[in-house]
């Protein structure tokens, strides 16, 4: 039987490609058939462990796995600890005669869980035969000598964001070692256990590992193939920055049949806040948002048909900015409102005016954005509607002197990178990928973001992004997975990475 792989015609148990038999990517393929039992049984041992970023004794644990399965590989491998904080894991596996060293970054910790919203134990892997939308049902993992459809996934935590690339590179490893095949490159390694809570502590660890961390191209594996299921590089990230507004009614909950039309309502005052932020169209109406970035680049096309096929896909007739190019809304500052709370809903409404009500919201930013700065816009914003901002909760003497109050709290975040596609080893990295993959997708920005500013300024080399998830991995959300496909992608990339001249 024969699956597809991005596009490309594989049988994983009986390989049917097109690549020579000695290429890494053949040989990877070759070990998968013959042990991707063992190999998923590892991957499904770390996945056990949990991962959340604030749970400091998991993501330890994650660290110590780690260690201990890049040793047997015969990494020299540490773990790197400060008082209180998520660790990182460096390593060095080097190779004689290496031309170039590649920097693999990976982050092993994952977003937090609500376990009751999830179709089983998010720390419990479970092997399913399709997505879950495709009518996928759990089935057991694969015994030795069992063949492996490519369509299976793996659901759990930290399936696809971001510890598939740490088994990949095991596997990748072992599988060059089984046939024989030198790698050419240098490996250094930064596994990074604090991503996901904003890599606070990024900076200094960079700054305590200094030279051990010299590479001549850092590759940031995390985030997902493009939404065609082609493989793709990206050459940038946009940057962070947040704020929550809470805005308020009265100093206590009131009836809404004896206050209701008379007592204002926290929750009807943020929507129309929210409402003069952004119009229908999407378009942020914050003044002076579009004005500090550089401009979009217009010569990276998304493959044929690919916008109206994610808006199928999604269930959406129109998207943002009347149907606009998705590079396009990609590389504009965005203001998207993560989470909204007033009161209850469902079977917790109560019939009551709450007191306040708050938004979360996440910013996107483009080249030329300063976090700071864009703060600075939207507290402008709410106080042209009228508001009284502040950065703390309002006294009782304020709420009583001021109609429109709003606590703002600021997360500064940072700012967003882009390498150029244009330098010898960038050139290096794209050949040599579409060497064994030539529907490769090359995109300018990734969507999410990543501190890779720090790479930039501490480490002084080029930085891509190699994403190796399928696009519809519920990253961040219940029910997370990872397509059995992309793994085996995932293996042949990094066997082919470090093989290659």
């Amino acid at each position: 039987m024969i699956h597809k792989l991005f596009g490309c015609c594989l049988s994983i148990g009986l390989w049917t490609g097109v690549v020579a038999a000695a290429s890494p990517a053949e040989v990877s393929r070759t070990h998968f058939d013959q042990h991707g039992p063992a190999i998923l049984a590892e991957f499904a041992e770390l996945l056990k462990i949990p991962n959340v970023a604030s749970d400091l004794p998991g993501v330890t644990a994650n660290a110590r796995w780690i260690e201990q399965a890049f040793e047997a590989r015969g990494a020299e491998i540490e773990v790197v600890s400060q008082e209180g904080v998520p660790p990182v894991v460096w390593g060095r596996l080097p190779a004689p005669g290496a031309t170039r060293t590649l920097g693999i970054y990976v982050h092993y910790d994952g977003q937090p869980v609500d376990p009751s919203q999830w179709s089983q134990s998010p720390w419990e892997p479970t092997l399913y035969t399709r997505s879950l939308e495709d009518g996928g049902k759990p089935r057991a993992f694969p015994a030795a000598g069992d063949s492996i459809d490519p369509e299976w996934r793996i659901y759990g935590r930290g399936t696809s964001d971001d510890r598939a690339p740490l088994i990949a590179w095991l596997a990748a490893i072992d599988a060059l070692k089984a046939a024989g095949i030198e790698r050419k490159a240098n490996l250094v390694f930064l596994f990074e256990g604090e991503e996901e809570a904003g890599s606070d502590h990024l900076d200094v660890y960079m700054e305590q590992l200094g030279d051990r961390l010299r590479a001549d191209l850092w590759l940031i594996f995390d985030g997902p193939a493009h939404q065609t299921r082609r493989p793709q590089l990206v050459f940038g990230v946009r940057g962070y920055t947040g704020i929550d507004i809470t805005v308020y009614g009265a100093a206590r909950y009131l009836h809404s049949g004896h206050y209701g039309n008379w007592a204002p309502n926290p929750g009807l005052r943020l929507a129309h806040l929210l409402a003069s932020c952004k119009d229908a169209e999407g378009d942020v109406q914050i003044e002076g948002w579009n004005v500090g970035g550089k401009p979009p680049v217009t010569d990276w096309k998304n493959p044929p048909g690919f916008e109206a096929g994610l808006r199928e896909e999604l269930g959406v007739a129109r998207s943002e900015g009347d149907n606009a190019p998705y590079f396009e809304r990609m590389q504009l500052p965005s203001f998207n409102v993560r989470g909204m709370q007033a009161a209850g809903v469902g079977d917790k409404a109560r019939n009551v005016i709450a007191t306040e009500a708050t938004a979360s919201i996440d910013i996107r930013l483009v080249e030329g954005n300063d976090p700071h700065e864009m703060l600075d816009l939207v507290e402008a914003h709410v106080r042209k509607q009228g508001y009284h901002v502040l950065h703390r909760e309002p006294t009782a003497e304020e709420r009583r002197k001021h109609p429109l109050i709003a606590k703002v709290v600021r997360r500064p975040g940072y700012r967003a990178v882009r390498t150029s596609a244009e330098q010898p080893l960038t050139r290096w990295l794209i050949e040599t990928v579409k060497g064994f993959q030539p529907d490769l997708v090359l995109t300018p920005t990734l969507g999410g973001s990543l501190p890779l500013y720090l790479f930039e300024d501490r480490l002084k080399a080029p930085i891509v992004i190699v994403p190796i998830a399928n696009h519809d991995n519920n990253q961040h959300a219940p029910d997370e997975n990872l397509r059995l496909g992309n793994l085996v992608y995932g293996i042949e990339l990094a066997a082919t990475l470090v093989a290659a001249d």
